[in-house]
């Protein structure tokens, strides 16, 4: 057994001192170590009753994780109890898996009562068989009621017990948040209280710049024989008040009981945004601010000045405050130019573009189309599918799928998609050959033939004269696309051949015979020999 943990028999006696609401669920004894306590419970309970006792203060049944978990079970089970030891039972926070007949070992003993099944809680209670007192663990039913349990609260630090000088002659009593009360504690936890009655003293366990440390909530130093009065450095009593005293080139802090550097004076997070080091201001430095802020009441923070509540406003129409700063912004129809607005001209107001406007510099605008539409050529307000790849997404209704439109040339697929039609493998393209192209297709004819007015036939070449007399033969391939063409058959290339040789021998002699007339005719006119026997027509001749 740890030596240390003997001054624990004293503690088990104290009574009226603790946190919890009702004298019955006060500790009958506790002690802490680290930052762990625990506490015995001399009441009768369940399990499960046991274990919401414990959580009342934030803890849980106790759980034995060390030698000195066990230790302090044995202090505690032993001290401050009416009933007779050997018939105490304490639960622990140890429950038994739901089979029969444990076999265990160590400090395990069996409860006598033949094997146990189900649901099983751990006791521990004392065994004196061998003539010497040990506690052992015991497995029972949850419901068993015992005479009492053990309890255990986690924290995150802790303070030591206050050091106090050998000549103060006085105790001091400890109370902690889970209702443990009594003058000797290994360690107490935050919250946990210190009261020294003599001297009216009542300190607070609680982290000073994130170290656990004594204090109390007023300024200044206590008496010098406690903790060293609360002082970082010096605690000085010579006249009777105590007084915390800083070693040269050190200042004290707000607390009046701690000390701190001049290197520390301007650590970041000391003033809101700017420190300056100064002598003559009070601890050595002042803060500043920003344009846009002032400084606040407690010489620290800095707050925001809110400009659009000056007078006059600094904006013409609109004022949005921002941190350190302002923007203005205008009323719609209106825009910021050098500081003031001004009203806008919008280039697409009264335009009727079938889509969207977009206005351009210089007041200029131009329509522009929604992704899947481009502007009708003759009327570049309005728009019209357009696909220019063989697979394209179908311009759908938002708000009815089912609504969905393809390009002329397209029909509609799965998954809403527009795929361009093969005009070409329906023969469209008679006599000639087709060129399928997206939405559309294009009709070729070879000599002498040239493409008919539907674009869909190849057709022989015919001579057409002009108000001039002069004879011209049409195009042999297509201008542009088509969109249908009916099939034409195969044609013999040397049929091909011998009737355009005919056809231009006919040409070749009414050509000579309107030129051999006209210069009869107009003998005078010069030109009509160049359009006779220009470079023109003798390349398609």
């Amino acid at each position: 057994m740890l030596p240390f943990l003997l001054p624990l028999l004293s503690i088990l006696t104290m009574a009226e001192l603790g946190l919890p609401a009702s004298p019955a669920l006060q500790p009958g004894g506790s002690q802490c170590i680290e930052d762990d306590c625990y506490a015995v419970f001399w009441s009768p309970e369940q399990f499960t009753g046991a274990n919401l006792v414990c959580q009342q203060f934030g803890g849980h049944l106790m759980t034995v994780r060390s030698s000195v978990a066990a230790d302090v079970i044995s202090l505690l089970a032993q001290g401050g109890s009416e009933i007779s030891l050997p018939a105490s039972r304490l639960w622990i926070g140890l429950e038994l898996e739901q089979n029969c007949s444990h076999e265990q070992k160590g400090k395990w003993k069996h409860s006598g009562r033949g094997a146990l099944c189900g649901h099983q809680c751990v006791v521990v209670s004392e065994d004196s068989a061998s003539g010497s007192v040990e506690l052992v663990w015991e497995e029972h039913s949850c419901d068993l009621v015992t005479e009492g349990f053990l309890c255990e609260y986690n924290y995150f630090g802790s303070c030591k017990p206050l050091n106090l000088e050998p000549s103060i002659g006085v105790n001091v009593t400890y109370s902690t948040p889970f209702g443990g009360k009594g003058a000797d504690f290994q360690a107490l936890p935050l919250n946990s209280h210190a009261l020294v009655v003599p001297l009216g003293l009542d300190l607070v366990c609680k982290k000073v710049e994130d170290t656990p440390r004594w204090s109390k909530e007023s300024l200044g130093p206590w008496d010098c024989r406690v903790e060293n009065g609360g002082c970082s450095q010096i605690c000085s009593q010579d006249n009777g008040n105590p007084e915390c005293l800083c070693s040269q080139g050190t200042l004290s802090k707000a607390d009046l009981r701690s000390c701190l550097t001049e290197g520390d004076l301007c650590n970041p997070g000391r003033c809101d945004q700017y420190c300056q080091l100064s002598s003559e201001a009070p601890g050595g430095y002042t803060c500043m601010c920003d344009s846009g802020y002032y400084l606040g009441e407690d010489g620290h923070s800095c707050i925001d000045v809110d400009d659009c509540a000056l007078d006059p406003n600094p904006c013409p129409q609109k004022c949005v405050n921002t941190l350190g700063a302002f923007k203005c912004e205008c009323n719609p129809g209106f825009e910021l130019l050098d500081s003031e607005c001004v009203e806008l001209l919008d280039p697409c107001f009264g335009i009727q573009c079938q889509h969207k406007c977009l206005p351009l510099e210089g007041g200029a605008y131009r329509c522009i189309c929604k992704e899947g539409f481009m502007p009708i050529p003759d009327q570049p307000d309005r728009c019209m599918s357009f696909c220019n790849t063989s697979e394209c997404p179908a311009i759908c209704n938002p708000y009815n799928p089912d609504d969905c439109q393809c390009p002329d040339g397209y029909i509609l697929d799965e998954d809403q998609m527009c795929s361009d039609i093969d005009d070409c493998a329906a023969d469209e393209c008679r006599g000639g050959e087709c060129i399928n192209l997206p939405g559309s297709f294009q009709c070729i004819c070879p000599p002498p033939y040239t493409l008919s007015r539907t674009g869909q036939e190849c057709i022989l070449i015919e001579i057409v004269s002009g108000d001039e007399g002069s004879g011209t033969i049409p195009s042999t391939e297509a201008t542009g696309p088509t969109t249908s063409s009916p099939v034409a058959g195969p044609i013999h290339s040397v049929v091909l051949i011998g009737i355009a040789v005919s056809i231009l021998s006919i040409i070749t002699v009414l050509l000579a015979t309107i030129c051999h007339l006209r210069k009869k005719k107009y003998s005078a006119q010069a030109t009509l020999d160049y359009k006779c026997a220009g470079p023109t027509k003798e390349e398609v001749l």
